[in-house]
């Protein structure tokens, strides 16, 4: 038996009337005897307490995980306006249990990590464990502490795929939504076992420029820098611009050029977007960069984009092995939004017609992506990534 699905979207202006609307339409189109999931997605306005108990109410005592984005991707299109509830009906023989940590950076990184694999587990002795969706609320500045001690417990290649709230580009707040509360500073997180399938594609599309260069100084991710000199000279021998002129061309120069991390035994780059450049020439990533790391200079067209969006959906489709996809979540970069323009809505087409218009769609505009890399030796080590879709296909 197949998971039973049930989808309700609102793009009404006033925001308790759009979440009433959307509650409403996903109960009324699931035909399941329990409801045993709620992910909701919507847009930064939505991230009311208000807004939250409504649906709570309406959706009663249901497991709910989800978070704010700077816009809601659906079948029906991308609203940077909106709200979406997926409600899941499991049928027997797959099972979650959700769980979250708070307060994230008041803790050692690796502990936090650890503790919400200990709670995803709970409940969970004698069933097989296949995949787990993580969601970060607010920047957390050392993801990979977090991964490794998530995959501490979860195990040291255990699938993960998961998503960073993102915001209007202010890069300021972003939240997460759990079990009809609001929170910031959180990380939450679905475990799914059983006999579930899955396929997982992870993509970006930009290519190395350049001489490969070293990370010679750098802590957490602030890059200080690159072959002993100050950072920020990757940027200026390139555009031969200045510190004033760079700063000022940030946005444009970090969604096209990013840096981009070689990691041993993986075949893709690991991308960092630029945040800020410091007085002293420091670089401020969107994520960590390991000091003694060789990194390059990137380039994203939208072709390549787009190229890459067809090879994630792909990776999702051979991971199914011919077995059903009930639905597809997409935890795709606000970068990737900013590059294709009005061209974004080109990979909801491909995704929808590689597997196939009838597959509901559902998922957010980040701030990062995790998921692991293609690997060389094996799948399943999970990284933060930058400027990546990220495919999440699942079936009963």
């Amino acid at each position: 038996m197949a998971i039973q699905i049930g989808i309700g979207l609102s793009t009404e202006k006033d925001t308790l009337q759009a979440a009433q609307a959307a509650a409403r339409q996903a109960k009324s189109n699931i035909h399941a005897e329990k409801i045993n999931l709620a992910i909701v997605f919507s847009s930064a306005e939505f991230a009311h307490s208000t807004v939250l108990k409504t649906i709570s109410s309406l959706l009663g005592p249901i497991p709910m995980v989800g978070c704010s984005s700077l816009g809601i991707i659906s079948s029906q299109g991308i609203f940077i306006h909106g709200i979406i509830i997926l409600l899941l009906g499991l049928p027997e023989g797959i099972y979650i249990n959700t769980a979250y940590v708070k307060e994230v950076s008041q803790k050692s990184i690796i502990n936090a990590g650890e503790e919400l694999g200990e709670k995803l587990l709970y409940g969970f002795k004698n069933i097989k464990r296949d995949l787990s969706v993580v969601f970060f609320g607010g920047l957390i500045k050392d993801e990979s502490g977090f991964f490794f001690g998530l995959q501490e417990r979860l195990g040291r290649s255990f699938p993960l795929a998961g998503a960073s709230a993102s915001d209007s580009l202010s890069f300021k707040r972003s939240y997460l939504y759990f079990d009809g509360q609001i929170y910031n500073d959180t990380v939450c997180a679905i475990l799914w076992g059983g006999k579930l399938n899955f396929g997982l594609g992870v993509k970006h599309g930009w290519k190395p420029l350049g001489k490969p260069r070293y990370v010679t100084k750098s802590s957490g991710n602030t890059v200080y820098e690159i072959d002993a000199a100050p950072a920020v000279n990757i940027y200026k021998e390139y555009f031969v611009y200045d510190l004033n002129k760079l700063r000022r061309e940030l946005k444009r120069i970090s969604v096209l050029y990013p840096i981009g991390i070689h990691l041993v035994g993986e075949e893709e780059y690991l991308l960092r977007n630029i945040l800020s450049i410091e007085d002293d020439g420091a670089l401020v990533c969107q994520g960590n960069v390991p000091e003694g790391s060789p990194v390059r200079l990137m380039i994203g067209t939208k072709e390549s984009c787009l190229a890459a969006t067809l090879q994630a959906v792909d990776e999702v489709k051979k991971g199914l092995q011919g077995k059903p996809c009930n639905f597809a979540l997409v935890f795709d970069s606000v970068s990737r939004y900013i590059l294709l323009g009005r061209q974004a809505n080109k990979e909801l087409e491909i995704i929808k017609e590689r597997l196939g218009k009838d597959t509901p769609v559902v998922g957010v505009y980040t701030f990062g992506e995790q998921a692991s890399l293609k690997s060389i030796n094996y799948r399943g080590k999970a990284y933060f990534h930058n400027q990546t879709i990220s495919i999440l296909g699942l079936g009963g």
